[in-house]
């Protein structure tokens, strides 16, 4: 009857029942596990290098041009970036596509990290770097302009210099001389600290990290799942079981 299986179940009955039919749980939970155990035993270990850019975000805002991390982050997945990946580590656009990854994270932004998996560490590794760097070549291809204004102003003012001090090596010094060159001075160091700054908003130091996630680890976990959802359908059965051996 209906009644039968509708009938509220006590933990004393759901034991009972378990008992009658525990031999249904143990070879749904059997089957489980060995199923889980064969549809994950072709994972491998995969590797993540990590490269990590350094974001100065206070001067960040002063320069025209200057990209924002947020912007950075997305070019990795476009086609350019990946291209230049790509030919940096000797492998395709789509293998790229697949593996690398950036984020941005601090508040405000302090960092971009870069991560690439791979098969094995070295090539995990490689490809964080060459992620990270191709970053830092959209950054400097973006303010060229402006870094090159700053080069030209350095250089003209050691240029100043230098015929200051030739002058000043054929004539008597001067009150004038002396302010000229305290001037010139005084300008380079500002050419050079601006050079600084643009070129320091962002920075990476080359260096690359990684983790591996082992394939037996995977495996291990996908057998625990399997084990616990048949659990689950196996008391589900062998509830269904005894409700049908009660009927008959």
């Amino acid at each position: 009857m209906l009644s039968d299986v509708t009938e509220p179940l006590s933990f004393n009955r759901i034991l009972a029942v378990l008992k009658r039919q525990w031999w249904i749980v143990v070879a749904v939970v059997a089957v489980a596990g060995v199923a889980g155990f064969v549809a994950s035993s072709g994972v491998a270990d995969v590797y993540t290098g990590v490269a990590k850019i350094a974001i100065d975000t206070a001067p960040s805002s002063r320069y025209r041009g200057m990209p924002v991390a947020d912007d950075l982050v997305k070019a990795t997945s476009g086609s350019e970036m990946r291209a230049a990946v790509a030919q940096a580590l000797g492998t395709s656009e789509a293998d790229v596509a697949a593996n690398l990854r950036a984020t941005a994270a601090g508040n405000p932004l302090t960092t971009i990290r870069v991560t690439y998996t791979a098969a094995t560490k070295d090539a995990a590794q490689a490809g964080a770097r060459a992620g990270a760097n191709a970053i830092i070549d959209v950054v400097d291809a973006s303010m060229a302009k402006e870094i090159a204004i700053r080069e030209a102003q350095i250089e003209a003012s050691k240029k100043a210099l230098a015929a200051i001090d030739a002058a000043a090596r054929s004539e008597a010094p001067s009150a004038q001389t002396a302010y000229q060159r305290w001037a010139i001075e005084t300008q380079l160091l500002d050419y050079t600290s601006a050079l600084e700054g643009i070129v320091g908003v962002y920075t990476y130091d080359g260096t690359s990290s990684s983790s591996v996630s082992l394939g037996s680890d995977a495996r291990n976990r996908n057998v625990l799942g399997a084990a616990v959802v048949g659990v689950a359908l196996g008391i589900l059965l062998a509830g269904v079981r005894e409700a049908l051996r009660k009927r008959t």
